[in-house]
């Protein structure tokens, strides 16, 4: 693989999917626009200083005001990682289909780049290039908005909990960081399945991407009784987020000490490193790499349309 091309195939990526770059872009800005201008609404946390809320905010003070700080600024990736995921779905399914349909996989055939080059650049986009950019969105707009947090309660008795940390934001942001890098590597098998559906499917390559999954949980269901494979698949996309506690975690009672453990509770739950150690996550790797395979040797089949 020439060292040179490759980045220039990952560029090729941007130009022709300009989602990549700007869905990212309007993301963040909408957030640092709803932190200004929303009442003190960011990121999933709401705080509203009248009657419970202000008790709650009286106890965030210590370490209670530290986790909260770290939470809020950990919630403000949630949604950008949620719109990029999005994206990136759509783009995986689209990016060698089209290649084929408009035919300009004959132009990128005559140049010197090999199959497995433009294949891994597009897993690379989307695996490596979008989260970094994701992440470096992130970092600014985890600043803009607890500045607008912290304006919102200056003067008022809770302006306490507008103090930045910058510690505490290091450490988190590089949290934050391995988090991002331990989702390329959970959702690294289900975006080499998207390319390889986009590399053979002749067309409709969203119903052949749904259907297969489809019927084969129909057919257990009907054949065994069971949903293992719904099971399966389901813990596979969302078992990332239920473990940094994104599907949201309730208090067991109004009170402000309930309240204050549920911040505590989250906090501890910023780091998914303990994935890391999942057995699941290597064997996806693993699994990853083969449909990879099969995604560069039907590129070099397919180039027909």
């Amino acid at each position: 693989m020439n060292s040179r091309s490759f980045p220039m195939l990952v560029r090729r990526e941007f130009w022709e999917h300009r989602g990549l770059l700007w869905a990212p872009v309007g993301t963040a800005l909408m957030l640092v626009v709803l932190a200004f201008l929303g009442r003190a609404a960011t990121g999933g946390l709401q705080i509203n200083v009248d009657g419970r809320e202000a008790d709650f905010l009286t106890a965030m003070a210590g370490a209670a005001q530290l986790k909260f700080f770290g939470v809020f600024i950990g919630a403000l990736l949630v949604p950008q990682l949620v719109v990029a995921l999005i994206v990136l779905f759509f783009y995986l399914l689209d990016c060698l289909y089209t290649e084929r349909r408009d035919r300009s996989i004959l132009f990128w055939k005559s140049m010197p780049v090999s199959d497995a080059a433009t294949v891994l650049s597009k897993a690379c986009t989307a695996l490596v290039v979008v989260p970094l950019l994701v992440y470096a969105l992130s970092l600014v707009v985890s600043v803009l908005s607890f500045a607008a947090l912290a304006l919102k309660l200056s003067g008022t008795p809770y302006a306490a909990i507008g103090t930045w940390h910058t510690g505490a934001w290091l450490a988190v942001q590089g949290t934050l960081l391995l988090n991002l890098l331990v989702a390329s590597l959970w959702y690294a098998p289900v975006a080499a399945f998207l390319l390889l559906v986009s590399a053979w499917a002749p067309r409709a390559v969203l119903l052949w991407a749904s259907l297969p999954p489809v019927l084969l949980m129909i057919a257990e269901r009907t054949a065994l009784g069971t949903a293992e494979i719904a099971a399966f698949l389901g813990y596979r996309l969302t078992a990332y987020f239920e473990a940094i506690g994104a599907a949201g975690t309730r208090a067991a009672s109004p009170d402000t000490a309930a309240q204050v453990a549920v911040i505590g509770d989250l906090y501890n739950r910023i780091s998914v490193a303990p994935l890391l150690a999942n057995i699941d996550l290597w064997l996806g790797v693993v699994a990853a790499a083969v449909m990879l395979w099969g995604a560069i040797r039907l590129r070099r089949w397919r180039d027909d349309g």
